[in-house]
């Protein structure tokens, strides 16, 4: 009875946080949730990971008024989740874990033992998308790996001389056309593509810039695909604008979008490998799993392999 009077007293406490919009000030955790941590940890240790889960987001529960605790808390389900299979669960875990960052600086300064610490980072670099890093505060952005620069073509040189000319064995002649009947009036082409205006060139110059720069927050790469996403729509034939909503939505995780887009506007050239990594990984994600695998072998070979990349390439090509 009494443990489950200190679960609701939680609960509300917890409602009453999320109503604020905040977190309460520090102080120390009620030996309920305490021994709550102490049994995910324990049922982790034996390798019981939907249990520790499930112990551990309860514990975390009773750590809201402690930035650091719950930093610490987090970091422990986040791992228990990923040996879980939890992706979801996991990435919902780190959006978490960054708000408490980016308010409190909570998972900077959490006692954390070292190896628990190298083990979610190490997690982290592999599960969550490198721009999705590089928005978040820099305890995180730090993990992402830097991008990739394509290497230089060098020209061929051509062999001097002029070039054999080739004579077709057979040359199709000339068929001689019927005799000209009077024109009939045509109706007049259609308007062409109306070229993106000066303030729509300025709107998308803003969205590379939230999407180039890796501080832009989960709010900022929202309105950048708002704004790509009706630039998109006024311009189909903007390959720009396109892919810039393309990217920006696999920014905030919206695959489906992601893929439409970035299949856009002629299609993605192998000069932009990233991109096409972006649309293996947002075919996958929508359950285009041929397409995703097709798209990854296009954008290998001019990609730096890195933890997240390659994790994706087991998923997708079983590698």
């Amino acid at each position: 009875m009494m443990n489950r009077r200190r679960s609701l007293a939680a609960l509300a406490a917890l409602a009453t946080l999320l109503l604020a919009g905040g977190v309460l000030p520090a102080r120390a955790a009620d030996p309920f949730y305490l021994e709550l941590l102490r049994d995910g940890s324990h049922a982790y240790d034996r390798g019981d990971f939907a249990v520790a889960a499930r112990t551990l987001r309860l514990a975390c529960f009773g750590m809201l008024d402690d930035p650091k605790a719950l930093a610490a808390c987090l970091a422990r389900l986040a791992l228990a989740q990923d040996k879980a299979s939890d992706l979801d669960g996991f990435r919902d875990t780190f959006v978490r874990l960054t708000e408490v960052e980016e308010r409190f600086q909570g998972y900077s300064q959490a006692d954390l033992p070292a190896e628990v610490r190298a083990a979610l980072e190490q997690k982290l670099a592999a599960r969550i998308p490198a721009p999705t890093l590089n928005s978040s505060p820099q305890a995180f952005r730090k993990l992402a790996p830097r991008p990739a620069t394509a290497a230089p073509v060098q020209a061929t040189e051509k062999p001097a001389g002029k070039p054999a000319k080739t004579q077709p064995k057979d040359v199709p002649q000339p068929v001689a056309a019927p005799p000209a009947q009077p024109a009939a009036a045509m109706p007049a082409p259609p308007p062409g593509p109306r070229p993106l205006s000066d303030e729509e060139k300025g709107k998308l110059a803003m969205v590379r810039k939230l999407l180039g720069e890796p501080g832009s927050k989960s709010k900022e790469l929202q309105q950048a695909f708002q704004i790509a996403q009706e630039a998109a729509a006024a311009h189909p034939e903007s390959a720009e604008a396109q892919r810039l909503a393309g990217e920006a939505a696999y920014r905030i995780s919206r695959w489906s979008d992601a893929a439409a887009y970035l299949q856009k506007g002629g299609g993605l050239p192998d000069s932009e490998p990233e991109l096409i990594f972006y649309l293996a990984v947002s075919l996958f994600e929508s359950g285009n799993s041929q397409g995703a695998a097709a798209a990854l072998r296009r954008a290998l070979p001019n990609l730096q392999r890195t933890p997240f990349i390659d994790a994706y390439a087991r998923k997708i090509l079983g590698q």
